[in-house]
């Protein structure tokens, strides 16, 4: 009789790939390179994964679900102080030496998937969560959906890009200044 299958095995690989990670690129992944790296058999990931496109497509998943906490937080009822502690928690995670680990790899994943002409790609798709989870705190305030929606877009691509910045040159300082400014000017909106 076949073993019955552990279904916390699969999470569990997932995160043990997404750790070893941080410092590789996806470009190395390979049910050979991982299972000697993991210390276990390539039938493993052959078992769980089926096969390299959707062991590739899991742990970008796993990447980009990262921040599902921070954007389950329903923003609309924060007063201002609450919103802009919760957006600083965020930057906190997003720039510290795991969030620029997972950032360069979620990066990574987006220009292979736009190489591959995957429109649906979970990584091309991941910079849309944030404006829609920014956009309705405005709109609460009574800034017209139009503003608040472009707004949450703009202080969206300036915290991309500043994350993206403190990866490639490693000042986080300068990162998070730039990080700070957009927030308050986002913040300073709903004021007007």
């Amino acid at each position: 009789m076949p073993r019955k299958p552990d279904p916390t095995r699969k999470p569990e690989l997932l995160g043990q790939i997404v750790e070893h990670l941080r410092g590789r690129s996806l470009a190395t992944v390979s049910f050979r390179t991982l299972a000697d790296a993991l210390g276990v058999s390539t039938y493993v990931f052959v078992y769980h994964f089926g096969n390299r496109a959707e062991l590739v497509a899991e742990i970008v998943r796993a990447i980009v679900t990262r921040e599902d906490d921070v954007l389950a937080v329903d923003v609309e009822p924060l007063d201002e102080a609450a919103f802009e502690a919760h957006l600083a928690r965020a930057w906190s995670a997003a720039v510290d030496d795991r969030g620029r680990d997972l950032r360069r790899l979620e990066t990574e994943a987006a220009l292979l998937e736009v190489v591959a002409g995957d429109q649906q790609g979970a990584a091309r798709r991941a910079p849309e969560r944030w404006p829609a989870h920014l956009a309705p705190w405005l709109t609460a305030r009574g800034v017209p959906v139009v503003d608040a929606e472009r707004a949450a877009r703009q202080l969206a691509a300036v915290l991309w890009a500043a994350q993206l910045d403190s990866v490639l040159s490693g000042d986080v300082e300068r990162a998070s200044g730039v990080a700070a400014t957009a927030r308050a000017e986002f913040v300073a909106l709903a004021r007007r």
